[in-house]
Order: structure tokens, then sequence, then C-alpha cells
């Protein structure tokens, strides 16, 4: 999972938003992370601008 950009957000529907959440809580109540590596994902956003 990516850190959303301001474009991305506006294009998630309700739907969309609501499975992302539930997606969240399974992994929540089992105890599951998502690997993420923010400072990349920060830097490519700062490169993209």
């Amino acid at each position: 999972m990516k850190t959303l950009t301001k474009e991305m957000q506006n294009a998630i529907s309700p739907q969309m938003a609501l499975e992302l959440l539930k997606d969240g809580n399974k992994r929540f109540i089992n105890n599951l992370k998502v690997n993420r590596n923010l400072l990349q994902q920060a830097n490519v956003l700062i490169v993209m601008k």
C-alpha cells in the first residue's frame, strides 16, 4: 500500500474507500502490518513535482 496523493484520494469512490477501510481492519485484527518505505515514497513525490 502506498501513500496516496491528493489526486489519488480524489479518485477514490465511496465504495473503494469502504473496501480500503475493511481491508485495514482485517489487517489490524490479524495483527498484520503493511511494509512501507515512507521516505522513498516522499522522495518520489518530491521528484514528481
